[in-house]
Formats: C-alpha cells, structure tokens, sequence
C-alpha cells in the first residue's frame, strides 16, 4: 500500500488564547490549557487594545482613555489568569495595542506560538459576530493552526482533554499538516481518532456504493500509520453528501469532542463569508465541539 508522505511532527507547545474579555471568548480557556499541559508548554494570554477603540474621540482625549483601557484591560487580565485553573501550567499575559492581525502576527512570531485558541460568540458562532470579530480575522489570516470554542461546545469536558476526534480528510494537499495535527492529538490525549471523508454524491447502485466507500477507506488508510494506535482507538468512515453537513453530523453521532479539519491557506474564510455554504465556516460556525482548523 503507498503511504502519503510524512510531514514533521506537530506539537502544540506554545498556546496564544486571545481574549476581549467576554464569557464566549473565556471558553477556550480549559482548551488552552489542556494542550498546554499535553504539550508540558506554555499559555500566553493575549488582549489587543485596538484604533477602533478611540478612533471617535477627539485627539486631546486619546491618551487618556488609553491610559484607562489599559488599567482595565490589564485588570481583567489578571483577573482571568488567577480565575483559570492553570495548575501547574506557566502561563504568561500579553497586553500590546495596535491593529489586531498585525499585534497578534508579532505575538506569534515573538513567542514561537504554535497554536491560537479562542472562543466565538452568537448562537450560531461566527453568523452571528462575522463582521469585524476576532474570530473571522484570526481565521482569515492565521498561518498556525487555530482552536476555536463556539458556545454550542458546552458539552465539551470541561478539562479541554478530547476523547474522541474527528478529523476530516478531503484528500487535498492541504490536508497533509491537518493529519499530523490529528495524529499528534490523539496519541498525546490517548483519544479515539474518527478519519472521515465525504464524496459528494452516493450513488444509486448499492455495489457501487460499497465499492467507492471501500476505495476512499483504503485511500484514508494511508494517510496514517496504523500500527501506532491501539486497537478499537482508530476508525475511518466514509459519508456521502454535503461536507459540512456530513461533517457535523458525524461528529453528533460519536460524541466527538473535537473536529480537526484543513483549510485553503488564508483568505479560506474570507471567500466562505460571501458563500456561506463553504465547508470550513459553516462547521466552525456549528459544532458543537470544538474545531481545530489548520491551513496549508
């Protein structure tokens, strides 16, 4: 059998959780952790005081409420870090102003983050708080991967630890660092690990039926190595139907406790939110787990 090529191990040691200090975003906060605590990393707890902000008031007034929301924000921050149940996790506060991406982006690049953790708001996640959020930003522009707690993932543990994964293969190349994500989770968590794809169409003869699930099960076979997980922790499915839709339904069915999927690089989110139909932003915007979207 012709094995996929081996990308380089993922781990996720250092955890940027981006907050703007509302319950929605506080919920990624056990996620952050427990990957933190897997990892034996470190939790970096970020708040961008941004232009918009102050961009209304009159310019003798700017440095003054700067110097305001900075004491509040600085606060809140301190209020949140000994609130959360770190344990024995460092973790570490980041206050900076600028425009968001860009003070994030240097975060990142500064502290050698290797995923962003945060929550979404709404009752249906991004739809309802896509303009302007931070959540569509981050995922829009993001080069590491990014975690994100909508609040239909209450159901979740509240540890963060996942049981059960799904990971979503659509066989692209840019599913490759979305698989070694996958694997590295499910091994470090002892989790099961659900690999699914899901064709388009199914169609009407059952034979055929049976032969394309049998074709698409051996092509998900290659993509991980079988032989490093116990046995009954490992499972491939295929689905047929709407991506999304199969996506999210699957992940009821087993009681996933994350989603891990790959997306187009950057910009993916940004042409989802002109075609809501696009599969990345309509799980994100639905799980009821958390989803861990990886660019290419």
């Amino acid at each position: 059998m012709t094995r996929v090529p081996a990308v380089e191990p993922i781990a996720f040691k250092n955890v940027l959780f981006v907050t703007d200090f509302s319950s929605s975003s506080e919920m990624a906060v056990p996620h952050a952790i427990a990957l933190a605590a897997a990892y034996k990393g470190r939790v970096f707890i970020g708040h961008v005081i941004t232009p918009q902000l102050y961009e209304l008031v009159p310019p003798d007034f700017v440095p003054e409420v700067l110097k305001q929301s900075t004491a509040y924000a600085q606060k809140r921050m301190e209020r949140l870090a000994k609130g959360a149940n770190f344990g024995a996790v460092p973790h570490e506060v980041l206050l900076e102003q600028g425009e968001l991406w860009e003070t994030l982006r240097r975060m990142v690049d500064q502290y050698g983050i290797d995923v962003i953790a945060l929550g979404t708001g709404g009752r249906r996640g991004l739809q309802e708080v896509l303009m302007g959020s931070i959540a569509e930003e981050i995922l829009r522009l993001a080069h590491r991967p990014v975690l994100t707690v909508g609040p239909q993932s209450r159901e979740v543990a509240p540890e963060g630890e996942p049981r059960c994964i799904l990971f979503a293969n659509d066989f692209s190349v840019n599913c490759l660092r979305a698989v070694a994500c996958a694997d590295s989770l499910a091994r470090k968590f002892g989790a099961r690990l659900i690999s699914l794809h899901v064709a388009q169409e199914a169609p009407e003869d059952p034979q055929t039926i049976t032969r394309f699930e049998e074709f698409f099960s051996e092509r998900l076979r290659q993509y991980l190595d079988m032989t490093a997980f116990l046995k009954g922790q490992l499972e491939f499915r295929v689905e047929f139907g709407v991506a999304a839709d199969s996506i999210l339904k699957s992940a009821a069915e087993h009681a996933a406790d994350l989603i891990v999927m790959g997306v187009r690089g950057a910009g993916s989110v940004t042409r989802a939110t002109c075609h809501l139909g696009t599969t990345t932003y309509s799980v994100v915007s639905e799980a009821r787990c958390p989803v861990l979207a990886v660019a290419a």
